[in-house]
């Protein structure tokens, strides 16, 4: 079965994924990412929102792979075998 090689990679195709909606009303730019639960972000631009979501979900990451958690495949693709050093 198919594996990204590395966390980059599997951040890069998870971001993606990711969903961004101008919050209405507002100057601010909503990011969220359906297949990791919890992740999202916001910012003042897509871009600010998007960047503050990398930082989030490498974050998720962690915390699932400590937790001793899976990691959910992107478009199928399974994600990259972890270990907290």
């Amino acid at each position: 079965m198919k594996s990204f090689r590395n966390i980059e990679e599997y951040v890069e195709a998870a971001l993606a994924t990711a969903r961004c909606e101008k919050i209405a009303g507002e100057k601010k730019f909503y990011v969220e990412i359906q297949a990791f639960r919890g992740a999202w972000a916001d910012g003042g631009s897509k871009k600010q929102a998007v960047e503050e979501l990398r930082e989030v979900l490498k974050g998720w990451i962690e915390l699932q792979v400590e937790r001793g958690q899976s990691l959910p495949s992107i478009k199928g693709v399974m994600p990259p075998e972890f270990s907290l050093a």
